[in-house]
């Protein structure tokens, strides 16, 4: 093989990856839809009601709610599980702020629990360990799109009385069996920003079978209005809410974007089954294992790498070189025991004060040793609907030129 890139060495990828625009005639058409429509707002025009309707029917549950973002997604399906000022909140250690910040929001405990490799979720071991009095929900993520053992995570729902939120933000069209994600627990969150496999810019939506859970949340985020069930001026408000309520423009691109997530995640499937199958044997490097009942929805693949010399950043700038955009981090923040936010409890900006709700509340950083292990040792490979066989033919040409120069 010929010299690394990074020594002068002519690079394995010789054209940038393929990802042409991801809207078309559909999302024109439904926008067209929208706006020759009654209004914009949800409560006038139709197309929000729509997409609702089609994502419950897609995703198997009674109810889907559009939001703002994945964020209030997560914040308002919360409240809808009754989450209050003082409660506990189990989540994943390392994964999208949105997910704690979302409990911080709303006065409530986050508590930490440590990760799986092949999952990079939340252990479920880890999970039962950390259930006290005081949690009132459990937030199984399903990182990476990788599904994790939803038997165990149901199991210790049912048996502690605790509900179980699945974040499905990076998880759009995963299976456990034959249920998608979204559907098993008390509720599901979903984002859709412009990295995930349905995208909307910026959005998000909240799925569950139960009634009660969805009228808290439909009022959550339109603070409360009951919008027609009462004549103006004798609005009684219940409860103290937010704005997340989303517009028919983001509803047209959503349901556009619904319609084609199976030929999507088809794609990011062929990706993976080639990293795992041409990457399969390289040394030191340990490729997710994955429940034979499981259909995962891939985002960008996280393998690890367990040696010590070459280290995992040399691998990774090494891979940059050549042109592949691989990277060392699971998520933009390398844990949240970590954070400054956490750590310290730093929750407002112009002060040090701690809020009454984290006063007694103290963060062991070190808590979460596999975490730590995942975050040092992650490498996350590109997967894109929109790569051609010729991108993924070069990016393992380029890891394995990399790992035969280095390991």
């Amino acid at each position: 093989m010929s010299n690394l890139a990074i020594h002068g060495g002519p690079k394995a990828k010789t054209s940038p990856y393929n990802r042409p625009n991801r809207y078309g005639d559909r999302e024109r058409d439904y926008l067209l839809e929208a706006l020759n429509d009654k209004g914009l707002m949800m409560t006038n025009g139709d197309m929000v009601r729509r997409f609702e309707s089609a994502a419950a029917e897609k995703f198997g549950c009674k109810h889907a709610i559009l939001t703002t973002s994945g964020t209030t997604a997560i914040q308002t399906a919360l409240v809808a599980l009754g989450v209050t000022e003082g409660d506990e909140v189990i989540t994943t250690s390392i994964g999208d702020a949105g997910t704690f910040m979302s409990i911080l929001a709303l006065h409530a405990v986050p508590v930490f629990a440590d990760i799986l490799p092949d999952t990079v979720g939340p252990d479920p071991d880890s999970v039962e360990k950390l259930i006290t009095p005081r949690t009132k929900v459990i937030i199984s993520v399903h990182m990476a799109g990788i599904v994790g053992d939803m038997d165990r995570f149901l199991a210790i729902s049912e048996s502690r009385g605790i509900p179980l939120l699945e974040d499905c933000s990076q998880c759009h069209g995963g299976r456990f069996g034959d249920r998608y994600v979204g559907s098993m627990g008390a509720a599901g969150a979903f984002s859709m920003n412009e990295s995930k496999h349905m995208s909307t810019g910026d959005g998000g939506f909240i799925t569950t079978q139960e009634d009660d859970i969805a009228r808290i949340a439909r009022l959550y985020i339109d603070k409360t209005y009951s919008r027609g069930e009462v004549r103006r001026g004798d609005e009684t408000l219940l409860f103290s809410a937010i704005n997340a309520r989303p517009n028919c423009l983001t509803a047209a691109v959503a349901l556009a974007q619904l319609e084609r997530l199976e030929e999507n995640l088809g794609r990011r499937d062929e990706i993976v089954q080639r990293y795992l199958r041409e990457l399969a044997g390289l040394p030191n490097l340990a490729l997710p294992r994955i429940r034979p009942d499981v259909r995962c929805a891939w985002w960008p693949l996280p393998v690890m790498y367990t040696g010590q010399a070459p280290t995992r950043d040399d691998l990774v700038a090494a891979m940059h070189a050549e042109g592949i955009e691989a990277n060392g981090a699971l998520s933009p923040c390398k844990g949240n025991l970590h954070q400054q936010v956490i750590r310290d409890r730093k929750f407002f900006a112009f002060t040090d004060r701690v809020p009454h709700f984290l006063e007694n509340i103290v963060y062991d950083e070190f808590s979460c040793p596999g975490t730590d292990r995942v975050a040092a040792q992650v490498i996350r490979l590109p997967v894109d609907h929109r790569f051609t066989d010729a991108d993924i033919d070069e990016t393992i040409e380029g890891i394995r030129k990399v790992w035969s120069h280095l390991t």
